[in-house]
C-alpha cells in the first residue's frame, strides 16, 4: 500500500502563469492503453489519460487532484469576421492551426465574438444571421495529435484526415471511418453546402469539416453574446435583446429571456452571473433568481472583462478615455484613463493589468492600466491598426486582433519600458497574418481565459482503452478502492463512459455515468472514461487514487450435468456429459435394465435435462437473469436384491445457480435444489415421501431420498440413493456449479 499522502486544496490563479494541460505539450502519452482489464494508479498510468485541471503533483504523487491554478487550451481562437470563418492559432508558435466557416452556405455569417468551453471548444456568433427572427450559434471543437493522411487512411502529410490515436480530440466522426475530416490551417476551408436546407434549422449534417460539431439556431437575433458557465453551458444574447441558455450540447433549454438591454460583449463571473452589454445599459442577469437588471449606460457601452483575483468587472465606454470597475453586486467602484479616446475589448490577468483595445477607429496602440487605476501606458502595435479585442492567453501573454490589418499579436506583458506605477508597458513580440479580408472583429474571451477563473474548482482525466476486439462489450469501471482516495463532504468524484468501434468515434457518442464497480453494458472496441472532480465551497478537493476499467468478461462460468441413472458407475441418459461449461443438453431413453452387484434396476421414460440462461455468457454482462439449471426425471423404476423390491412412482430432481444481488452490491451465485418422489412402495408396503430428506434402514444397506449437498461453489441434488457394501445406485441427480477461470481464483459467472 502506498503512504498515505497530502491533499492539495485548489484556489483560483494567482500566478503570473497558467500551466497548459501536460497531455496537449506531449501527444504521445495519450496513445490508448490497450487491454481488456487496466489499473491506473501511478503517476505513469495516470499520463495515460489526458488531464485538465488536475495533477499528480510531488507530494501527492501516484493520485489526481484539483490544480492550485486555472488551466486552459493553449490557442487564441480568432473570428475572422468579413471572411465569415474562425481561425485557430496556437499561443506558442504562432502556427494557425486550423480555419472554418462559421454557418452553412445560404445562412448569415459575419462571427464577431467567441468564446472557450471547458474542453477546449470554441462557441462563436453569427452576426448576419437573423432569418425569421432567429440568430446563430456555432461550435468548433479542439483535436490534438493524430497522423495527417488519405481517405484511404495512407500517410500524406498534407491529407486531408486526421488518423488516430490522437492526444485529445472532440470532433465528431459523422461518417464512422475512424478518420477526421478537418482543416489543415489557414485558407484550407472545407465546404458546408447545406444541401437542400439539410442545416437551416440548426445541425451540422452537410459540414465537411468534422470539427464543426454545433449549430444552433437561437432566440437573440444578429447574435453576439456567447458566454460559458461552470456548467459548460452557453448563454447567447442577440441584437433584438433576447438572451436564450443552451445545455452543454447546444440545445436550447427553455430559458429565455428579456429585459430590454444587453446583447453585445459578454461574459459569466464567478458567482455565475450572466453580463452583456451595450444595447439600452448593461444587462446583470442571476440565474439563481431568474432576475435580471439594466445598469445605467454611464458604466460603459462596449467590451467586457473581469478580474481573475477579485471578480471585479471591467467595462470599456466606446468614447471618453473611461473604462469602468464595478463590484460583481453592480456598484461602480470607479472610472480610469486607458490612454486613447476610443476603446473596445478590455481583458484583465491575474497579474492586475488591464488590457484595452483601442478600437477600429485607426487606432494603432492598446492601453495598460492596473486595477487599481494606475495608467502604466499604451504598447505600440507596429504592423497593426484598428485593434478590437484583447484576450489573456495560457501564458499569461495578451493577444489583440486588428481589424484593419488583418492580423493578431501577442503582447509579452513583463517587455518594453518602464511606465506607470513602475511597470513595464509591454511590448508585440509575435505577428500572425490571418490573410487578406480576414477583418478580425472580437471583444470577447478568445482564449477560455475568464471560463477558467470561474471553473478552478472543477477539473477532469480522460483515458482511452482499446481492448483490441469490435464489439467488445465493457463491464466495470472501479475506482477509489485505495486508502488514498477520498471524496470530502461538499466534494463529488463522477465517472462517465462511452465506447466506439473507432477512436475517431468516441467524439460523436454521448457520456453517460457509471456507478463504482456497478456493471454496465457498452459494446465497442475503445472506451473512453472520464473521471471529473469537483471541489466544495472551501476549496477542499476530491482525490482520485486509482481507476480500474475492466469488459464484461466474466472470472467464472456454470457447469451442470442431470443423471437419470448412476449403478455402480454404468450410466444411463446423462445430460452434458462434460460438466463443465455447462451447455443446453436434452437425453431420453424409453425404457432400460442395468444389473451390478446385487442389484437389477429397470426404469422407462427416462428424462435429462440441462440449460444455461444466456446460452453464450461471452461478451455479455453478468445479469439477474443468468442462471444453470440442470433436471433428471424418470417414470416409472423397479430395483430388486433378492427378497427386496423397491417401486417408485415419478422421480424428479432439479438443481439450479443463479446470479443475484449480494450484499455489496455486486452479483453472486445463489445455488438451490429440490426433488420430489410420487410413491414409494417397499415389499409391497407403501411408504409416505414428499421432497423432504428421508433415510430409510434396508437389511443390504440404506435408501436416502431427497438428498441435497451445497457448498459455496455447487449444489449437487439425488432424489435416490440405494447404499450398499457392495453397490451403490443414483436415481435422478442433478448439479449445478460454479468454476474459476484460470487465474482468476474465487471467480464465478455473476462477476467480472
Amino acid at each position: 500500500m502506498r503512504p498515505t499522502r497530502h491533499r492539495l486544496r485548489p484556489v483560483l490563479a494567482t500566478t503570473t502563469s497558467l500551466i497548459v494541460l501536460a497531455a496537449l505539450a506531449a501527444p504521445a502519452l495519450a496513445v490508448p492503453t490497450p487491454g481488456t482489464d487496466a489499473l491506473y494508479t501511478l503517476d505513469a498510468d495516470f499520463d495515460r489519460g489526458t488531464a485538465q485541471n488536475v495533477n499528480h503533483n510531488a507530494p501527492n504523487n501516484d493520485q489526481l487532484q484539483l490544480d492550485r491554478s486555472t488551466v486552459f487550451f493553449p490557442y487564441v481562437n480568432v473570428a475572422a469576421s468579413a471572411r465569415g470563418t474562425m481561425v485557430r492559432i496556437d499561443v506558442n508558435t504562432g502556427q494557425i492551426v486550423g480555419e472554418w466557416v462559421s454557418a452553412p452556405d445560404g445562412r448569415g455569417r459575419n462571427p464577431s465574438r467567441t468564446t472557450v468551453d471547458k474542453f477546449g471548444s470554441t462557441w462563436l456568433s453569427n452576426r448576419n444571421e437573423g432569418d425569421g427572427g432567429r440568430g446563430s450559434v456555432t461550435r468548433i471543437a479542439v483535436i490534438q495529435g493524430g497522423t495527417r493522411v488519405n481517405a484511404d487512411g495512407s500517410a500524406n502529410p498534407n491529407g486531408d484526415y486526421l488518423k488516430g490515436p490522437f492526444a485529445y480530440n472532440k470532433c465528431v466522426d459523422r461518417n464512422q471511418d475512424g478518420l477526421i475530416a478537418t482543416s489543415r490551417g489557414l485558407g484550407d476551408i472545407r465546404s458546408w453546402t447545406n444541401a437542400g436546407g439539410a442545416d437551416n434549422n440548426g445541425g451540422v449534417t452537410t459540414a465537411a469539416d468534422e470539427c464543426i460539431i454545433n449549430y444552433s439556431r437561437v432566440t437573440g437575433s444578429n447574435t453576439r453574446t456567447v458566454a460559458v458557465d461552470a456548467q459548460n453551458r452557453l448563454w447567447t444574447g442577440g441584437q433584438d435583446l433576447d438572451h436564450e441558455l443552451l445545455d452543454a450540447d447546444g440545445a436550447a433549454t427553455g430559458t429565455q429571456f428579456n429585459v430590454g438591454c444587453g446583447g453585445y460583449g459578454g461574459l459569466i463571473d464567478k458567482a455565475g452571473t450572466l453580463w452583456s452589454a451595450r444595447n439600452f445599459g448593461l444587462l446583470r442577469y442571476d440565474p439563481a433568481t431568474a432576475t435580471g437588471a439594466c445598469l445605467d449606460a454611464t458604466h460603459g457601452d462596449y467590451g467586457l472583462g473581469m478580474d481573475p483575483v477579485t471578480g471585479e468587472i471591467w467595462h470599456t465606454n466606446f468614447g471618453g478615455n473611461r473604462v469602468a470597475k464595478l463590484a460583481p453586486d453592480g456598484t461602480v467602484l470607479g472610472a480610469f484613463a486607458h490612454g486613447s479616446q476610443n476603446a473596445q475589448g478590455v481583458a484583465v490577468d491575474s497579474d492586475g493589468n488591464v488590457w484595452v483595445a483601442h478600437s477600429l477607429n485607426g487606432a494603432t496602440t492598446v492601453g495598460h492600466l492596473r486595477t487599481d487605476g494606475t495608467y502604466v501606458g499604451n504598447v505600440p502595435l507596429p504592423g497593426g491598426v484598428g485593434p478590437t479585442g484583447v484576450a489573456i492567453d495560457s501564458n499569461g501573454k495578451v493577444w489583440v486582433t486588428n481589424i484593419s490589418t488583418n492580423n493578431a499579436q501577442r503582447i509579452d506583458p513583463d517587455a518594453g519600458p518602464v511606465g506607470g506605477g513602475g511597470h513595464p508597458v509591454g511590448a508585440v513580440d509575435l505577428t500572425v497574418d490571418l490573410g487578406a479580408g480576414a477583418g478580425p472583429y472580437n471583444y470577447s474571451d478568445m482564449t477560455g481565459s475568464v471560463l477558467g477563473e470561474i471553473t478552478a474548482p472543477q477539473g477532469t482525466w480522460s483515458v482511452v482503452q482499446d481492448s483490441g476486439q469490435a464489439g467488445q462489450t465493457w463491464g466495470t469501471v472501479t475506482w477509489n478502492t485505495e486508502a488514498q482516495g477520498s471524496v470530502p463532504p461538499g466534494t463529488s468524484i463522477t465517472v462517465e463512459a462511452r465506447t466506439s468501434n473507432t477512436e475517431a468515434g468516441l467524439a460523436g457518442e454521448t457520456f453517460t455515468a457509471v456507478a463504482n464497480g456497478v456493471t454496465f453494458a457498452k459494446t465497442g472496441r475503445f472506451i473512453e472514461v472520464r473521471a471529473t472532480l469537483t471541489a466544495n465551497a472551501a476549496g477542499d478537493s476530491p482525490v482520485l487514487s486509482d481507476v480500474r476499467i475492466r469488459t464484461s468478461e466474466r472470472t467464472g462460468v456454470f457447469s451442470c450435468q442431470a443423471t437419470a441413472l448412476n449403478l455402480a458407475g454404468i450410466i444411463s441418459t446423462r445430460a452434458n456429459p462434460p460438466d463443465v461449461p455447462c451447455v443446453d443438453d436434452h437425453e431420453t431413453l424409453a425404457n432400460v435394465q442395468l444389473n451390478a452387484g446385487i442389484l437389477t434396476v429397470r426404469a422407462t421414460a427416462l428424462d435429462a435435462r440441462t440449460d444455461q440462461t444466456p446460452d453464450d455468457l461471452t461478451g455479455t454482462p453478468p445479469s439477474t437473469s443468468d442462471l444453470a439449471t440442470a433436471r433428471a426425471r424418470i417414470e416409472q423404476t423397479r430395483v430388486t436384491s433378492g427378497l427386496l423390491t423397491i417401486e417408485l412412482g415419478v422421480i424428479e430432481s432439479n438443481a439450479s445457480v443463479t446470479c443475484v444481488a449480494g450484499p455489496g452490491g455486486g452479483l453472486v451465485p445463489q445455488f438451490a435444489g429440490s426433488s420430489t418422489i410420487a410413491h414409494l412402495r417397499i415389499n409391497g408396503v407403501t411408504v409416505n415421501v414428499g421432497s423432504a430428506p428421508l433415510t430409510i434402514p434396508l437389511l443390504i444397506g440404506s435408501l436416502r431420498l431427497n438428498s441435497t449437498t451445497t457448498t459455496a461453489t455447487s449444489v449437487v441434488q439425488q432424489a435416490v440413493v440405494v447404499d450398499t457394501l457392495l453397490t451403490d445406485l443414483v436415481i435422478g441427480e442433478a448439479k449445478a456449479n460454479v468454476e474459476a477461470k484460470p487465474g482468476q481464483p474465487g471467480g464465478s459467472p455473476c462477476q467480472v
